[in-house]
């Protein structure tokens, strides 16, 4: 992976100069020809970083700090806690030493250090900073002349040569860099990286290797010398892990950092495209009904048609790379490593969202293609806020949010926590009656149903079988546990007609136990359903009775079963949306209207 890491930073031009790295700037102090103090001026909050010197671990010590760019305490000497800030002196002096340095290369570097060594001067640095809401941790720069000093033509080579004090001796046998391949000087510790402080980082950054312990010093090598990297090769690696980290995701309590071989535009991104397939368009053409497939699901299947014929051949031979990054006491964490063909990538993010493929909860139209973030959110336990259901994820499923991607990304079955977690989550979804938590109603619920029947058609992929779940409710055979959901889905909707002010409904009270064991419920609605149909309109009560008929000539001679497998609990779950739809559709309900389940579902 630091090969990969290596030749993206040189696709992208991100291979920074050794000793350098991008730096968050609050505020520039501005200081004129004579080293006047100007004034502060202070950046967005999300102004892009520049780069900068940077001396490494160094920093993290007692005496030294970084040039240039740093915290405003060191440089202006400010003592906010004289326990912890005991080391500022020193510090600050070694800043200062550093400009009369560079002095010779840049004569602005000796302009700043007569300033700072004016205490009038730096009180009113302090002053203008302080009213400027900016804090003594906070990291300044410093301008002279209208030129931020780190920006000026001679910083370079002046800390390229300064910087060498702090390097260790060269030995006489040269390593070979694991990077590149060729004999160069190994670091003996490599600088870290930021980006990773939502997903456990450390706010100084986080290292991509390090050797610190005892039982990584065997044979007498120290520190990195067990996998030596020259400082060229690994700057480039970290300006990579840098870039990628910024623009990565969060999936499970890990930043979801990917890339290709090849230049891969943002519209054929697959890994992009799994996260959030259709955005504004995909709920549109959702609600309309009329159209199967969303905007990018279009732009998808051009693709195809375009890699299929040989107009891509650089996407073709073109490799995906995805590498999940936490952070964990100061070091990165890789939590998993995926890589194929950006070809088969392709085939199987399709197959994933042809497996999630279903109608819609009002049977008008088939559902939009989900992020993958929000079909986590049906594995969640029950309950919780609906405003922290994206943190639930990442806290409660980091390993099975991982085993789904690794599922989905190499087309094979997906976890069996997957329909457990689901199933759950429905049934505690139809027991739920609180509308202020909950402000989407379960009975428009399609996301969990998408997911099982994903994991279904995978389970049966996997026996060899065909898959025999279509996306609408359609006669075919079925396993009588299909069936028995739709018998389900029948009864509740005749009660719900008969009796729309019910407190508890028939889902509420009999669901679970149906879908376990339905050959005791089963006689029990049947039953109930009699007197809930005397007190409908005949020719409604005759639109359900042909529901029933249908669905037991199907059952047949079959024997209900006592108790259901998971696979069988899944097929009833899915025929209970499916004969839920089609009446919907059939009997022309719009949405909002006709209540025919009771329930709320807890999440987005």
């Amino acid at each position: 992976m630091l090969t990969e890491l290596y030749e993206y930073a040189l696709r992208k031009n991100l291979a920074a100069r050794p000793g350098f790295k991008p730096k968050r700037v609050r505020a520039y102090v501005e200081l004129g020809r004579q080293g006047e103090f100007l004034g502060v001026t202070v950046r967005e909050k999300n102004a892009p970083s520049v780069y900068a010197p940077d001396i490494g671990a160094a920093a993290n010590g007692t005496r030294y700090c970084n040039p240039l760019i740093e915290k405003a305490k060191i440089p202006l000497g400010i003592l906010e806690d004289p326990e912890k800030d005991r080391n500022i002196p020193t510090k600050q002096e070694f800043f200062l030493s550093m400009l009369e340095d560079g002095a010779p290369c840049e004569p602005r570097f000796a302009i700043l250090a007569k300033t700072l060594r004016d205490p009038d001067a730096v009180q009113a640095i302090r002053g203008a900073l302080t009213s400027e809401k900016c804090k003594p941790a906070d990291p300044i720069g410093f301008a002279v002349d209208g030129v931020p000093l780190e920006q000026s033509g001679a910083c370079c080579p002046w800390w390229a040569e300064y910087r060498t004090k702090f390097g260790s001796a060269e030995k006489d046998v040269l390593p070979r860099c694991l990077i590149t391949g060729d004999l160069a000087p190994a670091m003996e510790t490599v600088p870290k990286v930021s980006g990773l402080i939502g997903v456990g980082g450390h706010t100084a950054g986080d290292a991509f290797l390090c050797y610190d312990k005892t039982a990584f010093q065997s044979f007498g090598l120290r520190k990195s010398e067990n996998a030596p990297v020259s400082e060229e090769a690994m700057t480039a690696v970290n300006a990579a892990l840098q870039d990628l980290i910024a623009k990565a995701a969060v999936l499970g309590g890990a930043k979801l950092v990917h890339w290709y071989s090849a230049d891969i535009s943002g519209e054929d991104d697959l890994i992009a495209f799994l996260q959030d397939p259709g955005g504004e368009g995909a709920e549109a053409a959702s609600r309309d009904g009329a159209e199967a497939e969303t905007s990018a699901l279009r732009t998808s299947r051009k693709l195809h048609g375009a890699l299929a014929e040989g107009l891509r051949p650089e996407q073709l031979s073109a490799r995906y790379y995805i590498m999940p990054l936490s952070g964990a006491n100061g070091r990165m964490m890789v939590r998993g490593w995926m890589e194929g063909s950006y070809e088969s990538l392709y085939q199987n993010v399709t197959q994933w969202f042809d497996d999630l493929q279903l109608v819609n909860w009002n049977g008008e139209g088939l559902t939009k293609p989900p992020k993958l973030k929000a079909v986590c959110t049906r594995l969640l336990k029950p309950g919780g806020d609906p405003k922290d259901v994206w943190t639930n994820v990442d806290k409660e499923l980091p390993n099975l949010s991982n085993r789904l991607l690794n599922a989905i990304i190499t087309n094979t079955p997906l976890p069996d926590d997957i329909p457990v977690r689901t199933l759950r989550w429905i049934r505690s979804s139809i027991l739920t009656s609180d509308d202020k938590k909950n402000a989407v109603p379960f009975e428009q619920e399609s996301l969990a149903f998408q997911l099982l029947k994903a994991w279904l058609c995978r389970k049966q992929r996997l026996r060899g079988d065909v898959p025999i779940m279509p996306v609408e409710n359609k006669e075919t055979s079925r396993d009588i546990s299909y069936y028995c959901g739709q018998l389900m889905a029948v009864y509740a909707a005749i009660q719900r007609r008969a009796m729309p002010d019910v407190g508890t409904s028939v889902a509420e009270r009999y669901y679970t136990a149906a879908s376990t064991s339905p050959a005791f419920v089963i006689g029990r609605l049947s039953q109930l359903s009699q007197h809930h149909l005397d007190k409908l309109d005949p020719k409604l009560a005759g639109f359900y009775e042909n529901n029933l008929s249908e669905i037991y000539s199907r059952i047949g001679s079959r024997n209900i079963p006592a108790m259901m497998t998971m696979e069988q609990q899944t097929e009833f779950a899915l025929g209970y949306y499916q004969q839920r739809a089609a009446m919907r559709h059939t009997s022309g309900a719009q949405p909002g209207n006709t209540q025919i389940e009771g329930g709320n579902h807890n999440g987005n």
